[in-house]
């Protein structure tokens, strides 16, 4: 069917007929923008808001169109920015943004694509030559042709950060490579959780969206199929914890104090002997000894066990429960999360105890380990696998390959 097909018709249009007639109408609608444009301008050279006796032109339209003075003087900014006007002697003037004014009129390109485009040429510094500034232009209007809105206004930004970087001083560009722009704000709150704020230097920035772009994507839950239900802040707050987390594994980290973050725990017998649920531990952001289980899958601990009087028991000594030689051996074997359907890398796993921690034989046998990201970390540890067994089953190479409820006991057995 044609693209005049009436509404009432279009439920019998097949589906790629359907999708070239969105494509169809959603280029007149590029083209239309673009003739509006015309009159705004032509409108605007004139002063006719003046002349039928309104403030000015953005006036005329937001009264006439009954359109927001916002739409109205973005239009008029478009119009002056991609449209050809004529001087008062009646000479045709070519628009200062001659590639995106006819990349509109053709079609290409949509009303976003113009507001980011003209919105950066305009803060372009004087000091770009005119034919770096439209080469420019013409390279962001080429991508506008094949992405979308967002894609070329990060883009944008990057030009922008260039012609910052090619117009400043030599003596600003060496003292902002020595000391680049980077502060982080930090309230803490009661429970020990933290707020905070800042701002990162373009080069850091680009570091750390790489880093939170595949670790911030939603997955699908591996038992249910349902999507991810975490908004995109959610998201990207559990991808910086990742990222956290594996900053703090790094075996070139900073020394404090000697060495490296200790955790010293103080519990008591019965509290450890009897597992329960709350624990009253000196570390903040820890409520239970679930959660104590979990940093101690890989943190350095210094178990200080006290009997019910006070009377120190046992005082540990410190051990780091995965050697690099073991890490390196679950990588190989692992491949990754151990998991259902998870897909995260050895880097962003750290190795989990099948036998609990606090076992009387104090394993530390590989064979006692499967690698588990931060998220399905807390999984095993924090969720209703916590009162189920675990078991992970050998998919005949020694890589766990899946991990299924069997009791109300956990206990996690690698094959």
């Amino acid at each position: 069917m044609s693209e005049q097909t009436p509404a009432s018709q279009l439920w019998q249009v097949p589906d790629r007929d359907l999708a070239a007639i969105v494509a169809a109408r959603e280029e007149k609608l590029r083209i239309a923008y673009a003739k509006m444009l015309e009159v705004v301008g032509e409108s605007e050279q004139r002063r006719l808001g003046k002349s039928l006796g309104f403030k000015d032109t953005a006036a005329f339209l937001t009264d006439t169109l009954r359109i927001s003075a916002r739409e109205a003087k973005q239009r008029i900014e478009h119009a002056r920015a991609t449209m050809p006007s004529s001087s008062l002697t009646g000479v045709p003037q070519p628009p200062p943004l001659a590639a995106t004014g006819a990349a509109l009129t053709a079609g290409d390109i949509n009303a976003e694509h113009v507001q980011a485009i003209t919105t950066t040429c305009q803060a372009c510094p004087a000091e770009i030559p005119v034919e770096q500034r439209e080469a420019d232009e013409r390279i962001l209007v080429e991508l506008a042709r094949q992405a979308g809105p967002e894609t070329v206004r990060k883009a944008c930004r990057r030009l922008h950060a260039i012609w910052d970087q090619d117009t400043a001083p030599p003596a600003d560009k060496d003292r902002e490579e020595a000391n680049p722009l980077r502060r982080l704000d930090i309230t803490r709150r009661k429970d020990g959780s933290m707020r905070f704020s800042g701002e990162l230097d373009a080069e850091s920035a680009e570091v750390l969206d790489g880093l939170l772009g595949p670790l911030a994507k939603p997955h699908k839950n591996p038992e249910t199929g349902e999507h991810d239900t975490r908004a995109a802040a959610e998201r990207a707050g559990d991808a910086l914890a990742e990222i956290i987390a594996l900053a703090a594994r790094c075996d070139e980290l900073a020394t404090q104090g000697g060495e490296r973050a200790v955790m010293t725990v103080s519990v008591t017998l019965a509290e450890l002997e009897n597992r329960v649920r709350q624990a009253f531990l000196d570390i903040p952001g820890l409520s239970s000894v679930d959660g104590l289980r979990r940093l101690a899958c890989e943190s350095k601990v210094v178990p200080a066990i006290f009997g019910n009087n006070a009377a120190p028991l046992y005082v540990g000594d410190a051990s780091r429960f995965a050697t690099p030689a073991q890490r390196r051996y679950l990588a190989a074997r692992d491949g990754g999360c151990g998991f259902p359907g998870c897909t995260r890398g050895p880097k962003w796993t750290t190795p989990h105890h099948v036998t609990p921690v606090w076992s009387v034989d104090k394993r530390t046998d590989a064979d006692n380990l499967v690698l588990l990201c931060a998220r399905h970390h807390r999984v095993i540890h924090h969720t209703a696998w916590v009162r189920h067994e675990a078991l992970v089953v050998s998919n005949g190479g020694g890589r766990p390959s899946s991990l299924g409820r069997r009791s109300d006991l956990v206990k996690l057995r690698a094959a």
